[in-house]
């Protein structure tokens, strides 16, 4: 093992699930288990085929924004497809089409209860061949289009027409224009790469309420599936590395694994608490697990008989802070039954908490301040609502950490009560109907554990 740190870690009803746990078992680099989730994530997508009938049927066949989408409007080129109906024709020609015939293919094409919405996983074979994660997209267009000409016999000598409705349908004005339009009717978990925000964000390009959706507003299982792909993209940015990688694997333990019971205690012992009482539980959890010390005399205890605290190990007082975070968070919002007022949760704790502690940094070296301050701006002033679950992880405003943000917002939206206008049951209600296909996204804690028993020996 690289690091000496074990880690026991616990559900959300306080019950251990797994003891002396090696903090490198729950790397992105050794556990299968979030392996699969990032495979799945990458090689996977989605089409709306009601959208795509809606659409040939009234001629409206592309748009340049999410607002208007009927910006190009010509029913008299509209064409009488049931694209619904012939739902398992599609899914069966666009298997054929996509397989990879080396005895080894993994393709899955099928369709979603109600036969509107089509689940498409690319295989292995071609996600490996490929230099991006964009198969998914690229791969699916084109195998539907030719799928779609088959079923309604489009060619440029049967249609010509039909052959330009088939290609402005499914990508809009790609690739002139680099992604593909607002409400695609092909989408997938993450955005095309054309569209990320820098280097390594790919895992960054979901947005908060589908990961509350896949979760089923489950506040410990959005928490889970945001910060494993938070720190996915830490790895592939590369702010991991060296001396960095303990840090973080520390702090995505104690906040969103709830290690060694911390998170769990902290919400606990301050369900009817604030902000201010969580902060001192974490400062008495502190100096009880011997995280933090105070010294003697001056300089720790100044004339005014003000603490001033220490550590010898700033990465574990760093997960400890980020755990106390989360907590506040979730009490917080969770009395309020109002999301946005986590915004100013993350301001909050990180002032008090550094005053608390006499001067230790707060979570995330001031980065969570940062981002708690821009973000109160945004839900209290501009944004009125907030819209916090409408916001990528890779937001201007909240993609500014190592990935301790967005978990806590995750949570707050599981928690909010319906005062939000981009509700994740308004902005991503299909990820619901997606959960009920994939029980990977199921108990995501317990299965971290499970797998990092299975690699534990090895590391």
């Amino acid at each position: 093992m690289k690091y000496e740190d074990k880690i026991d870690i616990y559900d959300d009803r306080g019950n251990c699930l797994a003891e002396d746990l090696p903090v490198e078992a729950i790397s992105p680099l050794n556990n299968p288990y979030m392996i699969r989730i990032l495979n799945l994530m990458k090689s996977t997508a989605f089409v709306n085929l009601r959208k795509i009938e809606s659409m040939i049927q009234k001629g409206n066949f592309g748009y340049t924004s999410v607002s208007r989408q009927d910006e190009i409007n010509m029913p008299w080129h509209g064409r009488a497809w049931a694209i619904v109906e012939n739902g398992p024709a599609i899914v069966e020609k666009m298997k054929n089409i996509i397989k990879v015939h080396n005895g080894q293919d993994d393709t899955n094409v099928q369709l979603l209860s109600g036969n509107d919405i089509m689940m498409v996983t690319i295989p292995t074979r071609r996600i490996q061949a490929a230099s991006s994660r964009d198969p998914p997209f690229t791969i699916t267009a084109t195998a539907l289009g030719q799928a779609l000409a088959e079923v309604f016999d489009v060619s440029p000598a049967t249609d010509p027409d039909g052959v330009n409705i088939i290609k402005n349908v499914l990508v809009g004005r790609y690739p002139q224009t680099m992604a593909f339009p607002p409400g695609n009717p092909i989408f997938s978990f993450l955005r095309p790469s054309t569209q990320q925000e820098g280097l390594g964000t790919g895992y960054k390009t979901i947005s908060i309420n589908q990961l509350v959706a896949l979760a089923e507003k489950r506040t410990f299982d959005a928490v889970v599936l945001t910060s494993i792909l938070e720190q996915a993209a830490q790895f592939e940015m590369g702010n991991t590395l060296g001396w960095f990688e303990r840090y973080n694997l520390l702090a995505f333990a104690y906040q969103s694994l709830n290690a060694d019971r911390l998170l769990f205690d902290l919400i606990q012992e301050n369900k009817a608490g604030t902000i201010g009482d969580i902060v001192a539980s974490l400062i008495r959890a502190g100096l009880e697990d011997e995280v933090i010390k105070r010294g003697r005399g001056f300089p720790y205890k100044l004339f005014s008989d003000y603490r001033v605290y220490s550590t010898k190990d700033y990465p574990l007082w760093n997960a400890y802070t980020c755990a106390g975070l989360l907590a506040a968070c979730i009490v917080n919002v969770g009395a309020s039954r109002a999301a946005q007022s986590v915004a100013s949760v993350f301001s909050g704790f990180s002032d008090l908490c550094m005053f608390e502690s006499g001067g230790l940094p707060d979570p995330d070296c001031g980065r969570v301040m940062g981002v708690g301050l821009g973000l109160t701006k945004f839900s209290h002033n501009e944004g009125g609502c907030g819209g916090i679950g409408s916001l990528t992880l890779d937001s201007d405003l909240i993609r500014h950490t190592s990935g301790f943000i967005s978990p806590c917002l995750a949570a707050a939206m599981c928690l909010d009560s319906g005062t939000q206008v981009y509700r994740p049951e308004t902005t991503a209600g299909v990820f619901f109907r997606i959960k009920q296909v994939l029980p990977i996204f199921t108990d995501p804690l317990k299965k971290i554990v499970e797998a990092a028993e299975r690699v534990k020996s090895a590391l």
